[in-house]
């Protein structure tokens, strides 16, 4: 994919006549079988970032628009190509077992609509970085 290309990703019919909470359940099995256990290098900083159990159990407590849920479909793409910010950020409650987070951005459009979204990456200590979550906001034209 070119570096100017913004990736567009659709809901298809069939998910249209989901429930959230069927499209939620759709989407988490995705994520286990295609992200659960993997690692991508983030070409911006060369940080290698895995997906564990944890990303998922954070994914469906924070996920509850549609454009959230189905944006797991380019999961890879966004932990790979994601600018980092240059700025980590250290955990508001001062837990011993995280070293900070890094905030990485990309934008995606989602059922016709641009999004930025904000990828949070942990870094445990002596750990390698994780994904966290990722955030998602209009962009206003």
């Amino acid at each position: 994919m070119s570096k100017n290309k913004i990736p567009e990703i659709w809901e298809t019919e069939e998910e249209k006549l989901l429930s959230t909470f069927d499209l939620k359940t759709k989407y988490k099995n995705i994520f286990k079988i295609k992200f659960q256990g993997c690692q991508y290098l983030n070409k911006d900083t060369g940080i290698k970032i895995s997906v564990s159990s944890d990303c998922i159990n954070q994914w469906v407590k924070k996920s509850r628009t549609r454009e959230r849920i189905i944006l797991v479909q380019i999961l890879d793409l966004l932990l790979e190509n994601s600018i980092y910010n240059g700025l980590p950020s250290q955990d508001r409650k001062n837990r011993p077992e995280i070293e900070n987070y890094k905030h990485f951005h990309y934008q995606a459009k989602i059922n016709e609509t641009l999004f930025n979204i904000e990828l949070k990456i942990v870094k445990p200590v002596k750990r390698p970085h994780k994904f966290y979550y990722y955030s998602i906001e209009t962009v206003n034209k």
